[in-house]
């Protein structure tokens, strides 16, 4: 009988360890479409999102019309005002959580093009990068929303390296 009840408990506690081996690298992941804005701040962006409970992971493109630099021409005409394509790549860590809101630590990177004068005085690609933090939270089960500050950003490929100091963002995003 002590036979028996031995194995048992080993059968039982060997099905018990493998699944909770896998369970520790197993994570649920949402996908989401919506609404964000880069550290730029010139740009509205219809973006993808990933997220995990230990991470997230973002991109997007903006396109605007008529919005590019314009420049006087030395023989009085104007250059520019074409469209401007931009994408944005951003992903964090979530270090935290304190009840349904989650706090993220990450960096973003963008490209916008016909955004930057360079110093030649052709229209080229801004670029811009910056650190965040930020926190999210979901209103519904499938709309999340989320703020990120950036403590500073930069923007790259004009005249001037542009930096900037307290650029906030918001985000608002469907999951499914």
């Amino acid at each position: 009988m002590m036979k028996k009840a031995f194995a048992t408990f080993l059968v039982l506690l060997g099905g018990a360890l493998p699944a909770a081996a896998q369970s520790q690298f197993q994570s649920t992941f949402e996908l989401g479409i919506g609404y964000t804005r880069p550290a730029t701040e010139n740009a509205d962006m219809v973006t993808f999102l990933l997220q995990a409970e230990d991470f997230f992971v973002e991109t997007g493109i903006g396109i605007r019309s008529k919005a590019g630099v314009i420049l006087a021409t030395p023989s009085g005409g104007i250059q520019g005002g074409d469209t401007v394509f931009s994408w944005l790549v951003r992903g964090a860590v979530r270090p935290f959580v304190v009840g349904n809101t989650t706090g993220h630590v990450g960096v973003e990177f963008s490209l916008h093009s016909n955004s930057a004068v360079d110093s030649h005085g052709e229209i080229g690609t801004k670029v811009g990068l910056g650190g965040f933090l930020g926190v999210s939270h979901p209103l519904t089960d499938h709309l999340n929303f989320a703020v990120h500050m950036f403590p500073i950003a930069f923007e790259f490929g004009g005249k001037d390296t542009i930096t900037k100091i307290g650029v906030a963002e918001i985000s608002a995003h469907v999951i499914f």
